[in-house]
């Protein structure tokens, strides 16, 4: 990606651009491919629109000024032309690439109440190997902060009883990571494991949840689960909301961002930081201390380019 960039400011260094501009285009390019990287994105015809959104709210949540913004846009505009262009992707992501004013970014969604979470437990019955199950998926997603995806990829073994810590493989952060195993995810493991036996079906393979066919659980099997669990409570609840709740209830218990950040396992603290908008009182200023202002390279784009 990088060669790219330097072959297109070449070009245009060769043709209508200064060295100054095309110093200062580099470094908003740069700063580009460096945020694709830690998003796990290597390659030009990997980017989504999506993500080209994702960096310029990350520069927003920076800090960096509206202009500034305007200025990386244009050259994140100009740079996916030329790539279309010279055919290095098939599809131009940043042809519709807008900039949001700064009270434009969309708040999270409301996150369950603790009263809610309460009533989503008593909703699980704890009867069969299934129902422990279940209770385990819940806790899960809600204790462990859990995405879906990672939870149905553990094995037994990735859940360490004696240390109590859950083990998540690989995943969005590209990082592994230890997650602890609190009283109610405990008490859960410990139940359906000593019934696990009963779902296999075949050889034992290790996945650790098991659907009823004794195979590792199908990904959209949490979903149903918590849509018979919805209409049971009379509230909407989804795997993904599980986790964005228990993130913004232990921020408002006062826990540190960065603990907040590791157990997500955001590769990005600005990630985490959007659900600083939805608790109220000192915890920006926390944020602002686990995360000082580390300023763009200034670009005055109403500078003269030749």
């Amino acid at each position: 990606m990088l060669d790219d960039l330097d072959f297109h400011l070449s070009t245009h260094a060769a043709t209508d651009w200064s060295p100054a501009t095309v110093r200062a285009r580099r470094s908003v390019l740069v700063a580009l491919v460096r945020y694709l990287h830690r998003h796990g994105r290597r390659r030009w015809a990997d980017v989504t629109a999506a993500d080209l959104d994702g960096h310029l709210l990350h520069l927003q949540a920076r800090g960096l000024a509206r202009i500034s913004r305007d200025h990386h846009a244009w050259a994140i505009r100009v740079l996916f032309g030329w790539l279309t262009t010279t055919g290095k992707v098939l599809s131009n992501a940043a042809l519709d690439l807008a900039v949001l004013d700064d009270d434009e970014i969309p708040l999270p969604p409301p996150p369950l109440t603790q009263e809610q979470v309460v009533a989503v437990f008593a909703a699980l019955p704890a009867h069969t190997v299934v129902h422990l199950r279940n209770r385990l998926i819940v806790d899960l997603l809600y204790s462990c902060a859990l995405r879906r995806q990672e939870m149905i990829d553990l094995d037994v073994t990735d859940l360490d009883l004696c240390e109590r810590t859950v083990h998540v493989k690989a995943g969005l952060s590209d990082h592994p990571r230890l997650i602890p195993m609190m009283g109610g995810v405990y008490a859960a493991a410990n139940d359906y494991l000593a019934l696990r036996r009963e779902l296999l079906a075949g050889p034992d393979h290790g996945a650790l949840l098991l659907g009823e066919r004794g195979r590792r659980l199908h990904p959209l099997a949490p979903g149903r689960l918590l849509q018979a669990v919805s209409a049971e409570v009379g509230f909407r609840v989804h795997p993904h909301l599980l986790r964005h709740s228990i993130a913004v209830h232990l921020l408002r218990a006062g826990t540190d961002i960065r603990t907040i950040q590791a157990l997500l396992g955001h590769a990005d603290i600005d990630t985490t930081a959007i659900y600083l908008r939805l608790v109220p009182g000192h915890l920006r200023e926390d944020y602002d201390a686990a995360m000082p202002f580390m300023p763009v390279d200034p670009v005055d784009p109403t500078a003269p380019e030749g």
